[in-house]
């Protein structure tokens, strides 16, 4: 048996099994399983980047035409590129699958659900990286959401179910848009669906057809930005998010968020030509993602929900560095372009293993107190020491302070697109007043759960070691990327190379990473006088510190305050940016009340069979002209 097929095998048993008990004993042996899966996955990722890559084909239909033919054979293998993402897969699977092992003994209900949706959710979205088929790549990216809104909708709560149902809907009509792009990719490559053969014929093809890349481009971006969460299309997120269990919330946020980086790669490096008004369109909607995703961050009151906008914030920094990437290739600067695309990849990875941490961590204190509400937590860092380090750990590296891996990729954006005398440099300025909201925004996220007196007393202890494990794992990666940047970059430069990219010599400088022909010495003597700045105000200033005012009364009073108003100050200044979102809300609701009664129309008119025959030929011959029946 291959490694690729004994670790489906082991996704699949852990789902059988789980399908017999919803006991607390069965979930966790599929955890467990799930575990050592995910261990396998780690490997062929490893393996993914030595000169005998894994690969498989199985041939399911002997001499069909036409879909079946399509189909008749499916590809599992593993390339660089894919290799990056399946360790990215491996690592948080494993993290999360061990967390899970306690962590979600705090549900009281039949967990059979969860226990057959969760190995497969974790099985597809590694299909969905092997595949070199993109019908195969559609089948298994609709698998996918399908086993992970089940996740979502885990507790059947009325407003899980409602979560599960809108990222269920807003997914797959992304889907469709996607859908009808790879039709049309498969028309105009003569009938071919592998990957090899696409990029083989369809951009020297798509050159001299702008309409078509365009179609081509925007149909997908639609369908993978809805699954991204790229604004204006993540409304699903924070709602989603936030209803599954903690564990599920790190495998949605650090994997299942960069497979549509992923097939952005493939498709805008290896199917498309460059085009500079893409990769700028592409940049565009990064910035405006990291923009408004972190700003609504900022308003959050519940631990996850502010993780979960932090999602769409940090998303956002990927896509520009890898619009930015694509942006400045096309207009033949090889260097910065290679620069901003390693970034993309860089903060990919990143964001996978600090969010992932954040999330288990929030996991960890509502396991303890039963609360994700930031206005009544707080002192929890006497009682969870070790959550409360890597929370710091987590937060730090997420509002990217030297020299944690956050840092690192955050740094190698602003090179590659502040220096530019294009309008990329404005949007490197927008990333980096953004990255110091981040920062005030996990300032309260930690000082509120940890350090802030709390509401009331809350006696809890640590989470067990099964749940601070996976938590320091991620930690120790966080400090491992920062400190090492040398180790993540001799892989991304691997996979960009698969890709067609060549990425320059680079220096690596332990939390900093610039071009061959960069200069590190104005940065170096900058932190020298800080430290110095810094050292000399701790020994020269002097703190008074003087009681408070307690009206003439012995009782001491405690100086707690709210989780809403850390930054009220701040969000009245900005006040137009949350308006703004708030009509976008109310437009969109009225969009969706509108289409409601259009489809109740439609149902009405449905049964008066003339017009129905009617509207379908002039359909079907509006296809027949799009798909090409033109010269017919």
């Amino acid at each position: 048996m291959t490694p690729l097929a004994f670790i489906a095998f082991l996704f699949i048993l852990a789902a059988v099994v789980g399908l017999f008990s919803g006991g607390k004993a069965m979930t966790k042996a599929v955890n467990l399983i799930s575990a050592l899966a995910s261990i396998g996955v780690c490997y062929l990722g490893i393996l993914g980047f030595t000169n005998n890559p894994p690969s498989v084909t199985l041939s399911l239909f002997e001499g069909g035409s036409g879909i079946t033919g399509l189909l008749g054979s499916l590809t599992l293998k593993v390339t660089p590129l894919s290799a990056f993402f399946l360790l990215i897969l491996g690592v948080l699977s494993f993290s999360a699958s061990l967390y899970g092992v306690s962590y979600m003994d705090m549900y009281r209900r039949d967990m059979r659900l969860y226990n057959v949706s969760y190995p497969l959710f974790l099985l597809f979205m590694m299909l969905t990286l092997l595949t070199q088929n993109l019908l195969w790549f559609i089948i298994f990216w609709e698998l996918m959401t399908l086993f992970s809104q089940f996740l979502v909708a885990f507790e059947r709560s009325e407003r899980a179910v409602k979560a599960a149902f809108k990222y269920f809907c807003m997914t797959k009509a992304g889907a469709d848009f996607m859908l009808l792009a790879i039709v049309l990719t498969i028309i105009k490559t003569a009938g071919t669906a592998d990957y090899s053969g696409i990029s083989q014929v369809l951009p020297s093809y798509l050159i001299h057809h702008p309409a078509e890349t365009y179609a081509i481009a925007i149909g997908m971006l639609v369908g993978l930005g809805v699954k991204a969460a790229v604004v204006p299309l993540h409304s699903w997120l924070p709602d989603a998010y936030m209803e599954a269990p903690s564990n599920v919330s790190t495998l949605l946020s650090g994997v299942m968020e960069k497979i549509p980086v992923y097939m952005m790669f493939v498709v805008f490096l290896r199917f498309l030509p460059l085009d500079k008004y893409l990769g700028l369109g592409i940049a565009l909607i990064g910035t405006l993602t990291l923009f408004f995703g972190t700003m609504y961050a900022l308003k959050q009151t519940d631990s996850k929900r502010l993780l979960a906008y932090h999602s769409i914030g940090q998303i956002g920094y990927v896509i520009l560095a890898l619009g930015a990437g694509l942006y400045l290739l096309s207009r033949g600067d090889a260097l910065l372009g290679a620069v901003a695309l390693a970034a993309s990849l860089y903060h990919a990875i990143n964001h996978a293993t600090f969010k992932g941490l954040l999330f288990l961590t929030a996991g960890s204190v509502a396991y303890r107190t039963g609360s994700r509400d930031l206005n009544y937590l707080g002192g929890l860092a006497k009682s969870m020491p070790i959550t409360a380090f890597t929370a710091l750990i987590g937060a730090l590296s997420i509002a990217g302070m030297p020299p944690l891996n956050g840092f690192v990729s955050k740094w190698m954006i602003y090179a590659s697109t502040l220096p530019t005398p294009t309008v990329l440099s404005l949007f490197g300025a927008f990333a980096l007043f953004i990255s110091s909201v981040t920062t005030a925004s996990f300032v309260k996220y930690f000082t509120t759960m940890f350090t802030r007196p709390p509401l009331e007393r809350i006696e809890v202890k640590e989470v067990p070691p099964t749940m601070w494990v996976p938590q320091a794992i991620l930690a120790f990666v966080c400090l491992a990327f920062g400190i090492y940047p040398k180790l993540p970059l001799g892989l991304i430069s691997k996979a960009l190379k698969s890709a067609g990219v060549s990425v320059p010599a680079l220096k690596t400088f332990p939390g900093i990473v610039i071009p061959n022909t960069g200069n590190i010495e104005p940065l170096a003597i900058f932190v020298v006088l800080l430290a110095f700045g810094t050292a000399f105000l701790a020994l020269t200033h002097s703190k008074v510190v003087l009681p408070v005012w307690t009206t003439g009364t012995r009782k001491p009073l405690s100086m707690r305050l709210p989780a809403s108003s850390y930054y009220a100050s701040f969000e009245e200044e900005f006040e137009e940016v949350y308006s703004l979102g708030e009509w976008a809300g109310k437009a969109i609701s009225s969009i969706w009340r509108g289409t409601k009664r259009l489809a109740v129309l439609y149902e009405v008119r449905s049964y008066q069979a003339d017009l129905m025959m009617t509207a379908s030929a002039v359909a079907l011959l509006i296809m027949v002209l799009i798909l090409g029946g033109a010269s017919l």
